[in-house]
């Protein structure tokens, strides 16, 4: 069983959350560390997305962030460049 912690470590996707998501995948129990592992996981991914975002956006000469700014951060330039570890 998982244990439900209340520390929250990522404000953007809460631990309850987590674990549900993880449940509706077949994953029944986990520990501490590999809750806290993916949550910095995903808060390290969303900000190395965000900055290539804002990249392009500036350079398309823009000051407002548009959904294809973000699509082009996410178009991957090597085999492994979604998640670094």
């Amino acid at each position: 069983k998982m244990n439900k912690s209340k520390k929250k470590l990522n404000t953007l996707i809460k631990r309850k959350n987590l674990i549900q998501m993880l449940k509706a995948n077949g994953i029944k129990r986990t520990n501490k560390e590999a809750l806290e592992f993916m949550e910095n996981l995903i808060k390290e991914n969303l900000i190395n997305t965000l900055q290539f975002a804002k990249q392009n956006m500036e350079i398309h000469g823009r000051k407002t962030l548009m959904p294809e700014d973000i699509q082009a951060s996410l178009i991957p330039k090597g085999k492994h460049d979604y998640f670094e570890i």
